[in-house]
């Protein structure tokens, strides 16, 4: 083997190296936990209309009822009807001048009654510039009521 050729080689394994981490990459960017469901109630599956579908949305990890459910492992809970504690926090981008970290982090926790086959969603929104506020709500997806905080006016 020439030295000519083993440079070929090696640039043709730089390259088939360089494509396969690209499509690592882009395959792990495009997976999504927003269609894993967490049942967080005992027994068999429930119909839709007996069940509580929680959408974490906006936050970043929820406890619920005492049980932690992070948003990177699972995008909806279903719970069953009635009270539940819900505890949930969230990141905000900020200006270094606000956080050094450039994040601020935000937690909400409430007890709510939630209703057999109403879908809701953990919900987050800030403004921006001088005094800025953070806003953490629970809404009905069906209605738009807010259940739950404050929402962004």
């Amino acid at each position: 083997m020439t030295e000519e050729t083993a440079r070929l080689s090696v640039r043709q394994k730089l390259l088939l190296l360089f494509l396969l981490a690209s499509t690592l990459g882009l395959l792990w960017g495009c997976a999504s936990t927003d269609d894993i469901v967490y049942k967080l109630y005992p027994g068999i599956e429930q119909p839709d209309t007996e069940i509580v579908t929680l959408q974490l949305g906006s936050a970043s990890e929820a406890i619920i009822d005492g049980m932690k459910v992070d948003r990177s492992n699972y995008g909806t809970v279903t719970l069953l009807p009635g009270p539940h504690e819900i505890r949930w926090n969230t990141w905000f981008g900020v200006s270094v001048l606000v956080d050094s970290s450039g994040f601020a982090t935000r937690e909400s926790e409430q007890v709510v009654e939630l209703k057999a086959g109403h879908t809701y969603i953990l919900k987050a929104d800030r403004t921006y510039g001088r005094g800025y506020r953070t806003y953490l709500w629970i809404e009905d997806t069906s209605s738009g009521e807010v259940i739950a905080g404050t929402k962004k006016p």
